[in-house]
């Protein structure tokens, strides 16, 4: 505001006009100071309203936290004493089981063997020669039959057919379990006897062979152990090995064995058989099997 424009009239002196100059001057500078304050002020409270707010939200998330928390806790148990009854008696513990056995189960002994080792020689059948009813004694007579030479037979039987030495039925297959097998060993070719031969019926089906004294029989087998029997002939002293297990006939003292048997004896190699060996003595010996399955 300049003079020009001041009205002028009646009491209106220089005096009065620097007063309201100076007036409008202070109100002015005022005005500006309270404009100021209340921007100051509206900033203030603005600023105050988002801390509050921004406290607000951090404290229901909080209390949401620990609500949800609270919820998901599975409540505490209370653990409380109880006392069993008067005769009250806990049963008793199971026991852990056994654990289970893995693998192939051992060879089953067969009937009459039960508690003896594969391959052991058992004392089926023998008599006392110290016993007062008993006669023991040499059998034979000197300057027996003249010999040419000694073979061994061997028959297996499958269950159908009979083997014949000459025209004698040696081995009916059908009286015999299948898998039943025999070895004749140092079987006798006696001078004029007009030389028998092992024959077999044509519904045989199972092996026969003749071969030189000690040699096994060549022929295939389903089976790879037996049940082997030796029948000792009450008089010599052989001793007969049959897949590795020695059967001593002659043991010595009073007590001769008239039968020996042995499980779990192994088939020879390329044979239906088990191999067989002889040691002393000259008279024939029969060896008795049974394929074991």
């Amino acid at each position: 505001m300049n003079d020009e424009r001041m009205p002028r009239g009646p009491g209106m002196d220089d005096a009065f006009k620097a007063r309201m100059r100076q007036g409008l001057s202070t109100m002015a500078v005022r005005e500006r100071m309270r404009e100021r304050a209340r921007t100051r002020a509206i900033a203030g409270g603005a600023l105050a309203a988002v801390v509050v707010a921004t406290a607000a939200v951090f404290g229901i998330q909080a209390l949401g936290g620990d609500a949800e928390r609270d919820q998901a806790a599975p409540p505490t148990p209370t653990a409380t004493e109880t006392t069993p009854p008067e005769g009250f008696e806990p049963p008793p513990a199971s026991e852990a089981p056994e654990p289970m056995q893995t693998g192939q189960p051992g060879p089953t002994p067969p009937p009459g063997f039960e508690g003896v080792a594969a391959g052991e020689p058992q004392v089926l059948d023998a008599y006392d020669c110290g016993a007062a009813d008993t006669e023991c004694g040499d059998a034979g007579a000197a300057g027996g039959p003249q010999i040419e030479r000694y073979f061994d037979a061997y028959v297996l039987c499958r269950g159908s057919g009979s083997v014949l030495y000459g025209e004698s039925v040696w081995i009916d297959c059908t009286e015999h379990e299948p898998g039943t097998g025999w070895a004749q060993l140092r079987v006798p070719d006696v001078v004029g006897d007009g030389d028998p031969q092992f024959t077999a019926t044509g519904d045989f089906d199972g092996e026969l062979a003749t071969v030189d004294a000690g040699r096994a029989p060549a022929g295939g087998t389903g089976a790879e152990r037996v049940t082997a029997y030796l029948d000792c002939n009450g008089f010599g002293r052989e001793r007969v090995t049959v897949g590795g297990t020695v059967f001593d006939c002659g043991q010595g003292g009073d007590l001769v064995v008239e039968q020996f048997g042995a499980w779990g004896v192994p088939v020879a190699p390329g044979s239906f058989a088990p191999a067989i060996t002889v040691e002393g003595g000259e008279a024939p010996v029969i060896v008795r099997w049974l394929e074991e399955r």
